[in-house]
């Protein structure tokens, strides 16, 4: 080998050896000691900090699956632009639309119990978003999934102000009714958790959001709607086979409650709280 090529070649054995060198380094300072340093809980060992680096779990020593990203709950954001398109629908024109859902979510409503939930009357906000949830799939519904993807979003606004003008669930005010019965201090435990929720538990009041009285941007009005659906939309929620409450909620109350209050609750809603459909 002359001189010149032994120069070449130890140049390059530098060069790989500088790389390696600064590989080793990077490794050790991104997998090692910037997660122990950011006092990541449950690094009891430098393969805690490699495996917590590359995305795989160490929950009961299993270190073999990769942790799924979080699941977007709705793709809707209640910015003025959206809640300018949700309140800008034509109620002629949902009625136009309206012709094949009527027969499934208003006419039962003057029926028995059919599991089927009640639009006359539900507010535009609460209509809009759930049609756009079953369009993007972060609610599931066959049927309904169908019917959204057939839909554009001025088509949600349109139906959403038909069902709206409709007789049925009450108007979305945000008033809130005075009354004596309306506290922790209620004696029977289903108005209790209606109006005050369960402190202990932490249950939030379902009338905070849901109403009679006050009520939250795009959370419906539950008074006078079908038992049967709420009782199964309050077991989805807990089983999180639906989950597309924002911010969990929903799924957090669910999960708190027994199945007889989710029957209770469901019924006192249905009835309109003084025993008349």
């Amino acid at each position: 080998m002359s001189p010149e090529n032994g120069s070449v070649h130890s140049g390059r054995l530098l060069a790989v050896t500088i790389l390696a060198g600064i590989l080793a380094l990077g490794f050790g300072f991104g997998f090692l000691v910037l997660p122990r340093n950011q006092g990541t809980p449950g690094l009891a060992s430098a393969s805690d900090s490699i495996y917590q680096a590359l995305g795989l779990h160490t929950h009961n020593n299993s270190f073999n699956t990769v942790q799924p990203p979080a699941k977007i709950p709705s793709y809707v954001a209640w910015t003025e632009a959206t809640m300018q398109q949700a309140m800008g629908g034509d109620a002629k024109r949902g009625e136009s639309i309206a012709g094949n859902c009527t027969g499934c979510h208003v006419e039962p409503a003057h029926t028995a119990e059919s599991g089927m939930p009640r639009l006359a009357g539900l507010d535009r906000l609460v209509t809009y978003k759930q049609l756009d949830d079953y369009r993007s799939g972060t609610r599931l519904s066959d049927t309904m999934s169908a019917v959204a993807q057939s839909l554009t979003p001025k088509q949600y606004a349109d139906l959403a102000a038909y069902f709206a003008s409709q007789k049925g669930l009450p108007e979305n005010r945000g008033e809130r009714a005075p009354g004596s019965h309306r506290s922790y201090h209620n004696a029977d435990p289903v108005q209790r958790l209606i109006y005050a929720g369960d402190p202990k538990r932490g249950i939030a009041a379902c009338a905070s959001c849901h109403g009679p009285g006050g009520y939250l941007i795009g959370a419906p009005a539950l008074i006078n709607q079908d038992a049967l659906y709420l009782e199964q939309q309050l077991l989805a929620f807990a089983q999180g086979t639906r989950s597309n409450d924002i911010n969990m909620s929903m799924r957090t109350i669910a999960g708190l409650l027994t199945p007889a209050e989710m029957k209770a609750l469901a019924s006192i809603y249905a009835k309109g709280f003084d025993g008349s459909k």
